[in-house]
């Protein structure tokens, strides 16, 4: 018998991860919820950031929508988890678009709501958003189609959530040369998908 796959391994540490929460064994979530924020973290530095309120809020959301849905999760469940992340975090960044709440940070790096005549630009930036969600759903979506596809995906989601090319390697059984060559390729691959897809 082979042995299971880094993405096998992936898949099934995160429906653990699921299930103790959902279930309320093990952890009881520990790991799930801290793998989330994490999710929304990012998601707060690659576009406009909100209040640490508003961030424990998409937090609690995203635990709720998990609970209702988690049977039906489909395909990989860390983009599973980080789909349902990312769109609490759009929908709460354009409820306060529409109440003139968005944050920025100002020269302090204190956050401050965004005033009223940057709202227009927040819109632009909102669409831009989902413009950009659904380029690198469809660049995803073709590098999975490829028979290294599960793999692939899972390692660049790690390498986009933070974890440094030791961690990756550690998950997967890799060398730390070997991922640092796979990411390389794999960041030029989305680079070319994106001039040909988007």
């Amino acid at each position: 018998m082979s042995a299971p796959t880094s993405s096998s391994n992936d898949h099934a540490h995160c429906q653990d991860m699921l299930l103790q929460f959902v279930e309320q064994r093990g952890d009881k979530g520990a790991k799930l919820l801290s793998v989330l924020t994490r999710y929304i973290q990012s998601c707060a530095y690659r576009h406009y950031p909100l209040s640490a309120e508003d961030q424990q809020d998409v937090l609690q959301e995203t635990a709720i929508k998990i609970l209702s849905h988690a049977h039906q999760l489909q395909g990989s469940c860390n983009a599973w988890l980080f789909s349902i992340v990312r769109n609490e975090y759009i929908d709460r960044l354009r409820q306060y678009q529409s109440k003139n709440k968005v944050f920025e940070p100002d020269l302090d790096g204190s956050l401050v709501p965004v005033s009223e005549e940057n709202t227009v630009s927040l819109a632009f930036a909102d669409q831009n958003l989902y413009n950009q969600v659904d380029c690198l759903e469809r660049v995803f979506d073709a590098i999975a189609c490829q028979p290294t596809g599960a793999a692939d995906i899972a390692m660049y989601t790690d390498y986009v959530q933070g974890l440094s090319n030791g961690e990756i390697a550690n998950r997967t059984g890799r060398t730390i040369g070997a991922i640092a060559k796979r990411l390389s390729g794999l960041r030029e691959r989305v680079w070319q998908l994106k001039q040909e897809l988007c």
